[in-house]
Order: structure tokens, then sequence, then C-alpha cells
């Protein structure tokens, strides 16, 4: 038996672990990558040496003589091409295109330059699209990786990628996300906006850590805290991106963006956040160092929002764009003013032609994966054991009540939502059967899954939170409910706004309008009492 014998139809991983000897061989051959951390492991698990060869451009022959001149003997030679220029390189099977790119995502959280990994990446992909990306990423979670982890990766790897994703087609030939009030087009428009606030806020960076003396300081702590809100009024196109869009691409089994990018989102929300503190402090005690330490957050609050637009443009627009069809931007666009819009004007109304939707419709066989608001009778009766409601009655009662309601069924989806006119969060139609953890971002999920397991043990029967959102004082509570016989059917949140309550003093036993009411009809009866009197004559 030949100990030194080369199958060319084996990995380069495979015969390294054969014949440990030919590592060193194979680097003095061309291919001097073998020796680097990670690479064997991860390329040479996928590369056979005539696929090697095509992709650096080497010729076979020359590697085949170089390796029988060493001492081996080579197999299966004769039958592979010889020699192909590097832009020929081998295709990959989907799966493993996979393998490949979740590997790079290996090598960058496992430390490696990301420019020795673009190399590699360079020689297999002129493309990728946002869907591999998103899979590789689902690929590390799934084989249990933290999200934290990807999350950490995500501004290393939207580097790796940038200008190698490919978008999809539009619909005809066409390109509807280039038409204004198309949601790609307003999130385009609104990143280019992002991006010029971000680079004129980095003056302020500058001018901070240059700053002596406590009035300077406590005049650009002023600055900085005014740049803070500037930041801050961009988060509805993050919430936006995570309330309409992921719900979407979720409902397609694209689950990784809104694991890792609403990670991301929240990283800059929270150094605004800290930047606000910071500068509280500051606008009193003039502290220099503090200034710095204010001007260093800033900074990364802009190197966060500049790095989401990269991650938007290069792998969720792509990703979407291939994902996403007709009638979900549709609903997407209808839906979008509710959270509002970001350094941009109003963009107009925008809805998918009936040709785009027919040939979407066409595509896929069915119509595309879109909730559609329930259809029913508005007269029909609903029997309670205490009395009966049209249906109409029961929605106008909901949405009457001063609480924004949503219910969670046992399967923890969100099946129900009140829609009156003091919501305090937005809800859009695409929740509507969306895993309830998902509609909550990475940070807050562990404690999602809590309240649930505790409603669906019986070791809990209720939660209350409280929050400030702007002027409101948001309460907060989830409620158990359950059947007669104490079977778990799901959970109602309800959240309002007590900040009114709280200012409540005193008794109110006849009711404010009432007092206010008849205290009006007294001063006008007076002041008419009053003209009555100077207009009579005098005795």
């Amino acid at each position: 038996m030949d100990h030194k014998l080369i199958d060319l139809e084996k990995t380069v991983y495979e015969l390294c672990s054969e014949l440990p000897e030919l590592k060193d061989v194979m680097a003095t051959l061309g291919f001097d990558e073998i020796t680097k951390p990670g690479r064997l492991q991860t390329m040479g698990r996928l590369m056979t040496i005539p696929k090697g060869c095509k992709a650096k451009g080497i010729d076979l022959d020359e590697v085949i003589s170089g390796l029988k001149a060493a001492g081996f003997s080579v197999k299966g030679h004769e039958d592979e091409p010889a020699h192909a220029p590097a832009a020929e390189v081998a295709d990959e099977t989907p799966e493993q295109r996979q393998a490949l790119l979740t590997s790079y995502l290996e090598r960058l959280g496992a430390g490696e330059d990301v420019e020795d990994v673009r190399e590699d990446f360079a020689l297999h992909f002129a493309n990728v699209s946002g869907g591999e990306i998103a899979a590789a990423e689902q690929a590390l979670i799934s084989g249990g990786v933290p999200v934290e982890k990807v999350q950490r990766l995500c501004d290393v790897h939207a580097t790796l990628f940038e200008g190698s994703v490919s978008c999809a087609p539009g619909l005809s030939g066409t390109n509807p996300q280039d038409r204004p009030g198309h949601p790609v087009h307003t999130l385009r428009s609104e990143n280019e906006q992002i991006l010029k606030l971000v680079e004129g806020l980095r003056d302020d960076v500058d001018l901070s850590r240059a700053a002596k003396g406590a009035d300077v300081v406590r005049a650009l702590a002023q600055k900085l805290r005014a740049d803070a809100d500037l930041l801050a009024a961009i988060f509805p196109h993050y919430k936006r991106k995570e309330e309409l869009l992921f719900p979407h691409l979720e409902r397609h089994g694209v689950t990784g963006p809104s694991k890792v990018m609403w990670g991301k989102d929240d990283e800059v929300r929270e150094l605004v956040g800290d930047l606000r503190q910071m500068t509280e402090t500051l606008a009193s005690s003039g502290d220099a160092a503090g200034l710095t330490a204010a001007a260093d957050t800033l900074a990364a609050a802009c190197e966060g929002a500049e790095s989401m637009v990269s991650k938007e443009e290069n792998v969720l627009v792509p990703l979407s764009l291939e994902t996403l069809g007709a009638s979900e931007w549709t609903q997407i666009a209808e839906e979008s003013g509710e959270f509002g819009y970001v350094l941009i004007d109003e963009p107009p109304a925008w809805r998918a032609s009936a040709l785009e939707i027919a040939e979407e419709r066409l595509n896929a066989g069915a119509s595309a994966p879109v909730p559609e608001a329930p259809q029913a009778d508005g007269t029909q009766k609903v029997r309670l054991s205490t009395g009966e409601f049209s249906v109409a009655q029961i929605e106008a009662v909901l949405n009457t009540i001063p609480l924004d309601l949503t219910f969670v069924d046992a399967d923890d989806k969100t099946r129900y939502f009140s829609h009156g006119d003091t919501r305090a969060f937005p809800r859009p139609m695409s929740c509507l059967g969306r895993d309830v953890y998902d509609c909550h971002p990475p940070k807050s999920q562990a404690m999602v899954h809590k309240v649930f397991e505790d409603f669906r043990s019986g070791a809990k029967d209720s939660y209350e939170f409280w929050i400030n959102k702007g002027e409101k004082f948001l309460y907060i509570r989830y409620f158990a409910v359950r059947d007669s016989e104490g079977n778990y059917l799901g959970a109602l949140e309800t959240t309002q706004d007590v900040a009114p309550i709280q200012e409540l003093e005193g008794d109110n036993r006849r009711g404010a309008d009432i007092r206010r009411e008849e205290r009006e009809r007294r001063e006008a009866h007076g002041a008419h009492e009053e003209r009555g009197a100077t207009s009579r004559p005098s005795m």
C-alpha cells in the first residue's frame, strides 16, 4: 500500500490529516495560506487541490510535478483540467457556498485579520446574496454561537461583504425600490441624511476633546446634549425596520437580521442614553475629563449609526429585495407613517401596481404571506355568558377602553391588538401571528421568556413594569388568561399612561367635567347679572 498517495478527489484537509508532511510541501508550491491558523480547518475542508489551483491561478501540472518530486504519488490527475485562471473559480454548490461563508464568519470570530479573510472571500465570490449572509449568521446561532457574539461580528463582516452583495432585480425588469414612497427608497433616503448628520457631529467630538476651562466645558456639554437629541431623532428609522421589515423576513424563515441587527440598534440607543446622562452632570460640573468621556461616547454612537447604514445598505436591503414580494412591500409602505420618518419629508404614498402583485402571485403560485385584517360582518352577534355584542360593538368597545390591549395566545403568538387613538406603541398588522419573543429586542427576550413560562406553569398570574417615555409614564401589565378550569389560554398585555392619574389630588365625587360646566354656568350668569345692573336707569 502506498502510504504517500494523494487522491485529488479528497479535500486538502483530508489529505493533510492523512499526510501531515504534505502541509509544508503545499506551502512551497504556492499554497502559503495553508500554514495560517484556521485556513486548513475552514477552506481546507471544502477545497481540493485542483479547485485550489483554479482559484489561485496555479498550474495543476506543476503542482503535481512538485508533489511527485517530494516523494508523493498522485491519483486522479489525468481527469482534471490542468489550469484555469483565477476568475474561473469552480462553481460551488449552494451548500458549499454556505459552508464557506460560515467559515469566514467563524474565522473573524476567532480574531483573524479581516484582510486575510477578504483575500479568500475574493477568490470564491464575485458577489454574495443577502440571503446567504443571513443564512450564515443563522447557522452560527443554530450551532451554539451566542447571539451577542454574532452581533459583535456584525461590524466586521459588514466590512468584509461591502460592495459584494447582489440585489434582486425588480419585477418585470423594473426596480420598484427606485420609486419615491417605496420603503427601500425611503430607507436609503434617510440613510443619506443620517450619514450627513453623523459627519457634522464629529466636529463637536473634536472640539470637546480639546476643550479647556469650566465655562467652555459647560457650553460644549450643552452642545453634546443637543447632539444626543439629534441622534435620538433617527430611532424611528430603526423602529420601522424592527417592527415592519423584520416580521416579514421572519415569515420567510430569515431570522438572523432581527436577532443581530436589533441588538446593534440597541447599542446605538444605549450610547445615546449614556451621553444624555453624562451631559446632564457636565452642565453643572464643568469637568474637562468628563467632557472627553462624553465626546468618546458621542463618537462611538456616531460610529454605530454609520455602521448600521453600511449593514442596511450591504446586507439588509439586498436580502429584503430578494425575499419580500410586492404585496409585502405595499403593506410596509402603508404602515410606515405610524412610526414616522427621519430627516426627510414624508414620502408620497406608494403601493405596488396590479401587474407587480399579479406577477408575484404567479411566481409564488399563491399570494405572498401577508397577514390580512380579519373580515367579518359588523352586525354578527357574539354571545357571551353575561350578554352579547355585535362584532362592530366589540371592536369599538375595545378601542374605547383607555388602555392599549394586546393578546398573545397559548402558543406565544400575537393574535390581537387594540388600535385606539392613544396607543403608546405602534402595532403593525405584520405583528399578528408573530412569535411574541421576536416582537421584543434581544436584550429583553430573556425577561419575556420568564413571564410566559411563569404564566404557563402557574407560578405567576401577573407581572407589572413601568417606564418613562417622553412626557408619558407608562404602566405596563401582563395578565395570564385562563378558562374556568384554570387552563392557560394566553396572556393579555395592557399599557396605560398614568401620568395624569399621578397628578390627581383630593376628592372628585361629582366628576371634574360636571363641576367645570357648573362653574362656567355660574360665571356666565354672574356676568349677565352685572351687565343688567349696569344698564338699569337710576332712581
